[in-house]
């Protein structure tokens, strides 16, 4: 990271930073809003547990499945209130954007109460807890406690307590992965945003070829112009590695490409014709199902739009995004920004010179009805004076039929298409004026 760079970054975090915004810094330096793994435990110890008569019930052991993964084990006695607590004080838990915590749970038996509960380490009577019920047994399962509405800045202890208020004696409980999160799956917006990184903040890690981490903050947009004029982004550091990047830290519900088949990442590179690659992946194997899609940047030092092709990605499978600035580089020293990740229909936006500049002025087109049988009304948005071109065609590309070719002034118009000599499927119009073009579905069902 350059001198001046690396300057603002410090400054910013030395002077502007709030309890709230070192929760979210603290969680992306790490692995997305995770708080403890039992591994982290078994090294330091720093947890506690005994029963209504003193004795233990918890110990770290190693995974069953996976010897190199150690988990908790927590053994139920003829107590009703047992459970284990973790040593560590953090900083004072904010639910303002992540208002969820959750625990990997590998639980007995279904219908089983477990209660997580947070409290002061100065004052433990200060305390809230939620309570929810497995519902699946011998199989591991992500539970999720709703802290929603909870006051910030107050709350810096964990403590679990499974079965509570039953007396199971003899059930082993498993647990791993204490996170803070939103819970559940994350869903995007209509306009297919995942990431703004000013109010849409998935927990994200980073990391490069020597570790498991690297330099990537979220800071205040250098370049504010047309093309983003954002407040926030976020700012990564390329070291000597040719494989580094981060990705969005939380599970997306299963990502459909059918419609929106593209990517589209704002980026500000150090320079032209570099590589940048996005990445999806399947978040239980662990990145080992994935698709890669590579793009070069057109421009340095200016904010462009990088566009991913992802039109022969097989939909509802991927449940995880990671990108790799400068990818397969061994540069080093390079300071990239990064903003407004999202999914993108092609067929219906509106960009001049597409992937580089948003444009101001928008054409715009939809059909009515739609599907149509064998007429529909198309009406069109000219924002500007323009010659206009209307063409229609089949799923091949092949122009059927040329409905309008003229001047227009600015404003709505309306073209009739009458398909009465088609048979029924999926046809295209292409609404195209001197400064922008649209192109949307139609379905004609006979």
């Amino acid at each position: 990271m350059n001198f001046i760079t690396k300057m603002l970054v410090l400054l910013a975090l030395c002077t502007s930073v709030s309890l709230a915004q070192i929760d979210l810094l603290m969680a992306n330096n790490g692995f997305g809003g995770r708080i403890a793994t039992f591994s982290e435990l078994a090294e330091e110890r720093t947890w506690s547990s005994v029963d209504c008569n003193g004795a233990q019930v918890f110990e770290i052991i190693a995974d069953p499945d996976d010897a190199a993964n150690m988990v908790g084990s927590f053994k139920s006695t003829a107590c009703a209130d047992e459970g284990f607590t973790l040593e560590q004080t953090f900083v004072p838990f904010d639910f303002s954007l992540h208002n969820f915590m959750s625990l990997d749970v590998y639980a007995p038996a279904a219908n089983r109460k477990i209660v997580f509960k947070i409290f002061n380490s100065t004052n433990p009577d200060q305390a809230k807890t939620v309570e929810v019920m497995t519902e699946i047994a011998a199989e591991w399962d992500t539970l999720n406690f709703d802290f929603t509405g909870t006051e910030a800045g107050v709350y810096d202890r964990i403590s679990i307590h499974p079965a509570f208020g039953e007396t199971t004696e003899g059930e082993e409980w498993i647990f791993d992965n204490i996170r803070k999160d939103r819970g559940g799956l994350i869903t995007y917006r209509n306009d297919g945003m995942l990431i703004d990184f000013d109010t849409l903040l998935p927990y994200t890690h980073s990391w490069d070829c020597n570790s498991m981490t690297s330099e990537y903050y979220i800071v205040d947009n250098p370049i504010k112009d047309d093309v983003n004029p954002s407040d926030k982004c976020a700012l990564f550091y390329v070291s000597d590695c040719g494989w580094e990047g981060f990705a969005i830290a939380e599970k997306f519900e299963p990502l459909d490409f059918t419609i929106t088949s593209e990517a589209w990442v704002k980026v500000l590179a150090p320079a032209p014709d570099m590589q940048f690659m996005f990445k999806v992946e399947v978040w239980e194997s662990g990145g080992a199902t994935m698709v890669e899609t590579v793009t070069t940047t057109a421009v340095g030092n200016a904010w462009e739009e990088l566009i991913f092709d992802l039109s022969g990605i097989e939909s509802l499978k991927y449940t995880k995004i990671a990108l790799f600035p400068d990818f397969q580089s061994a540069l080093q020293g390079e300071d990239w920004f990064i903003d407004d990740v999202r999914l993108v229909d092609p067929f219906n936006v509106s960009v001049q010179d597409r992937g580089k500049v948003v444009k101001v002025f928008a054409l715009s087109a939809k059909n009515y009805p739609n599907p149509y049988n064998p007429t529909t009304m198309i009406s069109y948005n000219v924002p500007l004076p323009s010659h206009v071109k209307i063409t229609v065609f089949d799923m091949s590309g092949r122009e059927l039929t040329t409905l309008v070719d003229q001047e227009k002034t600015a404003g709505e118009h309306t073209v009739q298409f009458d398909g009465a000599n088609l048979s029924s499927g999926v046809y295209f119009y292409k609404v195209e004026t001197s400064y922008d073009a649209v192109v949307n579905k139609m379905l004609l069902m006979q």
